[in-house]
């Protein structure tokens, strides 16, 4: 049996998934061309550009695939929207587990193939997140927390190791409630303090970390051992009244912890992101975003700034005075510019994302 896995995004989890379903079912014949494959798995995405760029690859696979293939739409949007996907003729829609189910029952080789695994030096260590901020679209998707056993994270830090000199550990969605389902309280400080201790000669970064997770054990387990270099924590943006209505801890608390580890750990590169454009964002809570981030050259060695785009669902979408996609796009650019940042673009003119099922549905009938 011939399977071939399409992948919609770079996202670290999607390809954490990919190449976990590829190891457990390694007696099929997994091949990159889906043109030749007997079963064509689809992970789609639902973030931001990306949930509209999986649409047209299901429409592309669904006219080029060979007649008597079967065509599985999986991931985060077929879970946010199952029951549109399910109207398109052809295509079935399932959750990871079930195609995992379906491809254990199906035919297969006599012998276990070799599999090429899509290559990161990211373990990640818990899926899913309890933070619930309005703009998010993840919380409509997975809302429970799963951390990994810690031995488990141990045993692929030490499989990394043989070929890394730099590993990230991250949560799927959220990273700084690790354990908290497993151990009944964070454990992050513990795993960290494990892996730094066990691996002394490996490099480690953090990602996707809450700044409501700088504890003091946290900082003082970082603070102590050396080979922590990177951290990625989220600040968002710095006007309280925003921050409110993204369900985000008031920023004095954010920032005091920010200042704190940056005192403690001087030459940790700290990286950020920002959330400009949001529902009540004026002219003047927007400078005064850029003056703080004026003022934290010192701190952040690395800044990414999202233009704000409405997903349907979530409770940001229905809040008013939302900046026209113009002052949105013109924020984001002042940001990229002035602080060399890594942009995140919302589309133009941005359509909800049921718009994308009908062009593509569109599509298909060309």
């Amino acid at each position: 049996m011939k399977i071939s896995l399409v992948l919609c995004s770079d996202m670290h989890m999607d390809i954490d998934r990919a190449n976990s379903l590829m190891e457990t079912h390694k007696n099929h014949e997994w091949v990159s061309n889906y043109k030749l494959a007997d079963v064509i798995v689809i992970m789609t995405c639902a973030f931001g550009l990306k949930k509209h760029s999986s649409m047209f690859v299901i429409a592309e696979i669904l006219q080029n695939a060979k007649p008597d293939s079967t065509v599985i739409a999986t991931g985060c949007l077929a879970k946010l929207n199952k029951t549109e996907l399910e109207a398109i003729p052809n295509l079935e829609v399932k959750s990871l587990e079930e195609v995992s189910a379906m491809l254990a029952i199906l035919p297969s080789s006599t012998s276990p193939q070799e599999v090429h695994t899509m290559h990161q030096n990211i373990v990640i260590i818990s899926n899913g997140c309890l933070r619930k901020c309005s703009y998010c679209v993840y919380s409509l998707i997975e809302d429970k927390y799963t951390s990994k056993p810690m031995e488990n994270i141990l045993s692929e830090v030490e499989k990394l190791s043989r070929t890394e000199s730099i590993i990230y550990l991250t949560g799927a969605h959220e990273t700084s409630d690790y354990g908290i389902d497993l151990y009944g309280s964070r454990s992050f400080s513990t795993l960290i303090e494990q892996a730094c201790t066990n691996f002394p000669s490996i490099d480690f970064g953090i990602g996707w970390f809450n700044p409501d997770g700088l504890t003091d054990d946290v900082i003082d387990v970082m603070k102590r051992l050396k080979n922590i270099v990177h951290i990625m924590l989220h600040l968002q943006h710095n006007d309280n009244n925003i921050l409110r209505q993204m369900h985000r801890t008031p920023f004095e608390i954010t920032e005091g912890k920010i200042k704190k580890l940056h005192s403690a750990i001087p030459d940790l590169k700290i990286s950020t992101e920002v959330i400009v454009g949001f529902p009540g964002e004026t002219d003047e809570s927007f400078n005064g975003l850029v003056r703080f981030l004026e003022e934290s050259r010192d701190i952040f060695y690395d800044i990414g700034v999202a233009s704000y785009e409405p997903v349907i669902g979530t409770k940001a979408a229905t809040l008013p005075n939302l900046p026209s996609p113009a002052i949105r796009q013109k924020r984001m650019e002042f940001i990229e510019k002035r602080f060399n940042a890594t942009a995140f673009p919302a589309p133009e003119d941005f359509k909800p994302v049921l718009s994308s099922y009908f062009d593509a549905c569109q599509f298909f009938n060309n």
